[in-house]
């Protein structure tokens, strides 16, 4: 085995010196030989130097410190995280030193056995690296002063070998190039399928909006974007002529009453404070995934903030629900219009066939609080990476790696864990409109930032 190790670790050293460079002292003088010797490529090749060399007393031997850059090492997998999937016994062999590339690639497709989406993974217009200014931030090329690269940390390549202890029987069912960190800017066109596992946080921010009567927002859909349906029938479309997604929520029409006096929400313009929902988890996992999910945005919770928090600006409701007495009745029209955009949001995200046709029950209400939000992967335009295990890999079998949360499935995986944090902070108005226009439950609650710019020197695609 330990020739087998040798050649291997020689073939690491090339396919990380084609992929970008390892930082590692080498002698200036000494003169770059063949990768291997004459005797085969199951040895290392004898590389000579300008002078022969010398025997060392023991007092100089003992002034040298030094550290083998090739490192390996085996784990026999028992069904715990930390040592894998149970049976399958875990080669490792690899670099003590930082990779850091900067790659672009046109298309990444992997796995593809048939049209469309059936491919493991398929990525357009990926790059690992970005071009920066003087402070580090990634920044359009034109205005760049350096190049930013994205680093691995002690790479290495991992052979899952089931039945190691049988000559006969052992076979390799898995390949993962890892490394013990991933850190740095990654961008992505268009992610169109991912297969594997990558977990993430995000902190979203429904921003305050409406201060006064200058800046307030409609509740109903703008001119621009009518009927605006409701229970009401007719139109709905506000009376203000406020447009989404900035100066309305884009709600269907509805009404809230008190004492036999009801006003239309097409009529109101209000404003509210802020929601804010962080440290949430990101999730996508499993094969051939188009989608991930943002677990605890609590919109049942949401929607209460929101409209205990009302102030209502301007009304087209008549002489006894002008603002004042609106406000002053408001902590008991508040309870009616929450239920009412309750209701919308449960129907525009499709919980209908979860739950039924909404009815406000606790079940229901439950249902919109514990709501997962779809995820676009082909969304993943830029982050930037600070992950504690990065692997991708090749396997015959669902198999998890050492270290790994949970298996990665048969085919081509990519693992990033705690790989990122997705900062979204936009107005009220367009969360709320994209789950009222649909866009919500097909995976776009939120706007798509631009790739990073990676053109630098004589690079020809960016």
């Amino acid at each position: 085995m330990s020739n087998v190790i040798k050649v291997l670790c020689i073939c690491i050293l090339q396919a990380f010196v084609f992929a970008g460079y390892a930082h590692a002292a080498i002698d200036s003088d000494m003169p770059l030989m063949p990768m291997f010797s004459d005797a085969g490529a199951d040895e290392l090749a004898t590389i000579s130097t300008p002078a022969s060399l010398q025997p060392m007393s023991d007092s100089e031997l003992q002034d040298a410190q030094g550290q083998a850059l090739f490192v390996s090492n085996k784990i026999d997998g028992n069904g715990s995280i930390a040592t894998g999937t149970n049976g399958i016994s875990f080669y490792r062999a690899g670099l003590d030193a930082t990779l850091a590339l900067n790659a672009n690639i046109k298309n990444l497709e992997l796995g593809r056995t048939g049209p469309g989406n059936q491919v493991d993974l398929w990525a357009e217009n990926m790059a690992f690296g970005c071009t920066a200014n003087a402070g580090g931030t990634c920044v359009n090329s034109a205005s760049a002063t350096q190049l930013r690269s994205f680093f691995l940390e002690r790479p290495y390549f991992e052979f899952a070998i089931l039945n190691d202890a049988s000559p006969t029987l052992r076979e390799v069912v898995g390949i993962r190039l890892g490394a013990e960190s991933a850190e740095g800017p990654l961008s992505v066109g268009n992610f169109r399928v991912f297969s594997g596992f990558l977990s993430a946080t995000a902190n979203i921010t429904l921003q305050a909006q409406g201060t006064s009567a200058a800046n307030d927002i409609a509740i109903t859909c703008g001119p621009t974007t009518g009927p605006c349906p409701g229970a009401l029938g007719g139109t709905g479309v506000n009376t203000f002529g406020l447009n989404e997604p900035l100066r309305s929520l884009g709600l269907d029409n509805a009404s809230a009453c008190f004492a036999g006096i009801c006003a239309q929400f097409r009529d109101l313009t209000v404003g509210f404070g802020e929601v804010d929902r962080p440290n949430l988890p990101v999730l996508a996992a499993g094969k051939r995934q188009t989608q991930g999910f943002i677990s605890g945005a609590r919109f049942n919770s949401a929607v209460d903030q929101l409209t205990g928090d009302l102030t209502v600006f301007r009304s087209n409701a008549g002489f006894l629900l002008q603002p004042g007495l609106v406000n002053l009745l408001l902590p008991i029209i508040a309870g009616q219009a929450a239920e009412k955009i309750k209701g919308q949001l449960y129907t525009n995200l499709g919980l209908n066939a979860v739950g039924g046709a909404w009815n406000n029950t606790a079940a229901q209400r439950n249902i919109l609080e514990n709501y997962a939000i779809p995820y676009n992967v082909s969304n993943l335009h830029q982050v930037d990476v600070n992950s504690p295990l990065f692997g991708f890999s090749f396997q015959k079998q669902a198999i998890r790696f050492p270290g790994y949360q949970q298996n990665v499935p048969v085919g081509w995986g990519f693992y990033l864990p705690d790989a990122f944090t997705l900062s979204v902070s936009q107005p009220t108005t367009v969360f709320v409109s994209n789950i009222a226009n649909g866009q919500a439950a097909a995976g776009n609650i939120i706007g798509l930032d631009p790739v990073y710019d990676n053109c630098w020197g004589a690079a020809q695609f960016c």
